[in-house]
């Protein structure tokens, strides 16, 4: 692999850093990466597209080379070699799910570019491309903003798309019919849509039966969308068709009629950081028989250095977990109890007030919600659900001192980056998934006396560690206290 990569680096077509996860590509073991960032992005989709090319161009060049021989068999009357097995049930052979068509355009001009360098290949349907997938030639980017969002939601953000591209000799085609297409580009959503669900009258998954590579870039946002859409898309992979395709199956590889497609297909996760949803997607559904591998940063840097004021930031962890009480109930309906008996009581006095409480999970924000419906509490709400109208009166009421509990969610901050004005207290439900939440809502932080509070417990290691570093979230995972505080100078 030291020559191929070095070769690959002379012509500009992988960078140092690249060359980490190029060898579990070629080799196709099923990898888990999770040091994706905007600085690398360009390279990844760089390298992506090379290993989705390479894969189509070799499997075509391995059926055109048995249909020759096929074909001169059969002209001088010979025997036919019945092991010809090239073919899977279906054409398409790898699929790609991306968040945003911006990425999903990214990505096929990097194809583009590889495929037709130094050629004269055509290109079919481009024109319709750039208009459905392309930026808006007017569109200015929203410096309010911070810029991680700006580089996240500049261009085509819409989530619902699909698109089929085949490869040929000559030509490079765009939306092709699945069932002719080498590679399907698509969301989660999207893909979703043209599965269906039980019970839906038009349903088709048989253009997923064969897929040997599936790709899955920027799995951390899928997080942030819907989860259920992505599970649903996998496990929908590698099913035998409901029907007859037109399929040649004396030409069917012997693995793929065993029903063992999904041992055999190569799985790549990228990601900006890993969580317990990533991991057992990565455990579960990526069972590749060559083995697997997880690379991601020597050193988990911390978010504390970009908090901008010296603001007084309570770490609380809920009491351990009782022998009787599940892992899930533990998380769940343990932590609520807790938050409602031991954490909402410091800031039920008058002098508490514009209090601020971030909850992760949309589940955990409606049971909150009911709470201090019952209690008849003095608060406002702000989700992913809410429309504009209703986020600028609650944000302006907020402002003026008129609600004493701001109830919003991660999901919301993920979508709209709002900076509210007049907070003086901050909650964390849970530590929240992406650890530039945390950092946004406590640099909203600049009143004296005021203090940020996250409640965690020991099975949120991994999120707790994106927020303070590996060795400050030891400290406070084995920790005897209960309480911790941290300074920012």
């Amino acid at each position: 692999w030291a020559s191929t990569t070095k070769q690959l680096q002379s012509k500009g077509i992988m960078k140092p850093s690249s060359s980490t996860i190029y060898p579990y590509m070629a080799t196709y073991n099923d990898i888990l990466f999770t040091d994706s960032n905007f600085e690398n992005q360009a390279e990844l989709l760089k390298l992506l597209a090379l290993h989705s090319a390479n894969h189509v161009i070799k499997t075509r060049k391995t059926v055109l080379k048995n249909n020759a021989r096929l074909a001169r068999a059969a002209e001088k009357d010979e025997a036919v070699d019945l092991d010809v097995r090239d073919q899977g049930f279906t054409r398409p052979k790898v699929l790609i799910l991306f968040p945003f068509r911006n990425v999903a355009h990214k990505f096929v001009h990097q194809l583009l570019k590889l495929v037709l360098s130094g050629s004269k290949k055509q290109i079919s349907n481009q024109k319709r491309f750039e208009e459905e997938y392309g930026p808006d030639s007017e569109e200015k980017s929203n410096m309010t903003k911070s810029l991680s969002y700006q580089k996240l939601f500049l261009g085509n953000n819409d989530d619902f798309f699909t698109l089929g591209l085949a490869l040929a000799k000559n030509s490079v085609k765009l939306y092709t019919d699945f069932y002719n297409s080498d590679i399907i580009i698509a969301s989660p959503l999207g893909l979703r849509n043209v599965i269906g669900g039980e019970g839906d009258k038009e349903r088709d998954y048989d253009f997923l039966s064969s897929i040997e590579v599936a790709t899955f870039f920027m799995t951390d946002v899928f997080l942030m969308q819907n989860w259920e859409h992505l599970l649903h898309c996998v496990q929908h992979l590698n099913l035998k068709p409901t029907q007859d395709r037109g399929t040649d199956f004396s030409r069917v590889k012997m693995w793929v009629l065993d029903g063992l497609g999904r041992q055999a297909r190569q799985n790549i996760i990228f990601s900006a950081w890993t969580s317990p949803e990533i991991s057992s997607l990565f455990s579960r559904e990526c069972t590749n028989y060559r083995g697997s591998v997880q690379v991601g940063a020597l050193v988990q840097e911390n978010v504390l250095s970009s908090i901008l004021y010296p603001v007084r930031q309570v770490f609380l962890r809920q009491s351990d977990k009782p022998d009787d009480v599940t892992p899930t109930e533990y998380i769940t309906k343990h932590r609520y109890n807790y938050f409602v008996q031991n954490v909402l009581p410091r800031y039920q006095t008058e002098d508490a007030s514009s209090i601020v409480i971030v909850i992760p999970s949309f589940f955990d924000y409606v049971r909150v919600r009911n709470y201090f419906k019952r209690e008849s509490t003095n608060f406002a709400q702000m989700s992913e659900y809410s429309s504009n109208r209703s986020i600028t009166n609650t944000r302006r009421a907020f402002a003026q001192g008129e609600i004493k509990y701001l109830l919003t969610t991660e999901r919301f901050f993920f979508f709209k980056r709002y900076t509210l004005k007049n907070v003086q207290h901050v909650l964390f439900y849970e530590a929240p998934l992406n650890a530039e939440c945390y950092t946004h809502y406590v640099n909203m932080l600049q009143e004296e006396g005021s203090s940020c509070t996250l409640l965690y417990n020991q099975f949120d290691v991994l999120k707790l560690s994106r927020i303070v570093g590996v060795d400050q979230c030891k400290q406070l995972i084995n920790s005897k206290q209960t309480t911790h505080m941290i300074i920012s100078q």
